[in-house]
């Protein structure tokens, strides 16, 4: 077995996909929507481990699963889907023993730490040594096209210091959840050399949605699953 990933660009969105409602095909990859596992996504740090009575959740009339916005599986051929338009998307993969989960990581999903509870999980779960997980951060909007309030700056600062980390902050209440997603790789125990990031800004890219930038209800779909190697 081997783990396919692909971190989507507007070429492969979302809305496309709920209105075809039928398989379809990435990177020479047919992936069947009965085994595409969507979150539904809520701004929070939940994480889900999936099961096999999951694959299909959030295609025809399945819901998706609720109150989520991590997947994490180890069942071949399940593919872990994630949505994002300005928000980050982290694949986490381990190789050696095919655990692999996507997560959606926004402000809120950042403040709360969504990388280190997923990391926790696979760790404690799943039996991932945190040596073998490689850790991809795909496109979001990067800190000088993201400023917020004076509360969710000062909200953001707070929380990212009580997980033992500088608050990765700029002036004019900017924020960089870039450099605070990798702070917290690396705070689980990811190691340096397993993190890779897509350097693309959303906002600035328009190969990308970005709601900042046009206010769009789509999204670029961002998925990852265990294959046939």
């Amino acid at each position: 077995m081997k783990i396919f990933y692909h971190l989507g660009k507007r070429d492969t969105d979302y809305r496309s996909l709920m209105h075809l409602q039928k398989d379809f095909i990435l990177e020479g990859t047919k992936i069947p929507i009965s085994r595409v596992i969507i979150a539904e996504q809520t701004h929070s740090k939940q994480v889900h481990i999936c099961r096999e009575i999951d694959g299909g959740a959030g295609f025809m009339n399945k819901p998706q699963i609720p109150v989520v916005d991590g997947l994490i599986t180890k069942i071949p051929y399940q593919y872990l889907l994630i949505r994002t338009a300005d928000c980050y998307p982290v694949i986490l993969m381990d190789n050696r023993i095919n655990v692999i989960a996507a997560l959606h990581c926004g402000r809120e999903g950042t403040r709360k730490n969504i990388v280190g509870e997923a990391i926790r999980i696979m760790n404690s779960q799943m039996y991932c040594q945190l040596t073998d997980i490689i850790a991809i951060v795909g496109a979001g909007i990067c800190h000088n096209h993201y400023e917020v309030s004076q509360e969710l700056y000062n909200e953001f600062g707070k929380s990212i210091v009580s997980q033992g980390l500088e608050p990765v902050l700029t002036k004019n209440r900017h924020i960089d959840l870039r450099k605070t997603l990798n702070a917290q790789l690396l705070k689980a125990g990811i190691p340096e050399i397993n993190i890779e990031h897509i350097n693309d800004c959303t906002f600035e890219n328009s190969c990308y949605h970005s709601y900042r930038r046009e206010k769009t209800n789509n999204r670029q779909i961002n998925i990852v699953g265990i294959i046939h190697g």
